[in-house]
């Protein structure tokens, strides 16, 4: 078992999400494109090959656990200057294909995540997303698209428990907390794995309350 560092653009990152936000009611923490990914809304959270392509979903086991902070960034009303943490989530299950996941979760009636890239799962649309992106797509068709891509190429999917999860009012983390704990702020476009001893370590300075019960080999 491993614990990851991961983090995603929150829809609440510009105005153009901060719209969304109002006009759909959506918690200003989801993540921002047109397949959520992470798709923490969802009672069983999911990640895929969408947005690291092959440096995260594939390198995943079951019973990881994923910590999942937003990229710094001036939220508005809602955080300034600062990175959140959001969700910590346990691996449950790791399927070889969207359309597998896609079974599981229509069997016990719930809804499929938006990165579950399988026929009648449409994407949000643009009015919904926190519009211009890093790749620079300007239109719903081309993003997903990519999305649709990318899933047949590196097609796995996974699901998770929540251990925690905020998507309203979730905790700051300063770069001073980092690197108090970590010694540098990490870098998470290639999620690093940190020690149990350096995740506990960090839920005590941000006075986070997880039951966890792991025994982590360390490499």
């Amino acid at each position: 078992m491993a614990i990851r560092l991961n983090s995603y653009r929150p829809l609440c990152i510009n105005s153009h999400g901060r719209e969304a936000v109002i006009n759909y009611g959506f918690p200003p923490f989801i993540d921002s494109s047109c397949r959520r990914d992470p798709d923490l809304q969802n009672p069983y959270p999911s990640t895929t090959s969408l947005c690291r392509g092959e440096n995260f979903a594939p390198t995943l086991s079951v019973g990881d656990v994923i910590v999942y902070f937003t990229k710094t960034g001036n939220y508005g009303n809602y955080s300034t200057g600062n990175r959140v943490l959001t969700a910590i989530l346990e691996v449950a299950e790791i399927y070889e294909t969207h359309e597998e996941a896609a079974e599981w979760y229509i069997n016990n009636h719930i809804e499929l995540p938006s990165n579950c890239m399988v026929p009648g799962n449409p994407p949000y649309n643009w009015e919904q997303t926190a519009g211009v992106n890093s790749r620079d797509f300007d239109n719903i068709e081309d993003w997903d698209a990519f999305y649709y891509a990318r899933s047949r190429r590196i097609p796995t999917f996974v699901r998770t428990n929540k251990l925690f999860c905020e998507l309203f009012n979730p905790p700051v983390v300063t770069n001073e907390m980092m690197i108090s704990v970590f010694g540098r702020v990490p870098n998470t476009q290639n999620p690093p794995t940190i020690s149990e001893k350096m995740f506990e370590k960090f839920l005590s300075i941000i006075e986070l309350k997880v039951e966890l019960e792991m025994e982590l080999e360390l490499a």
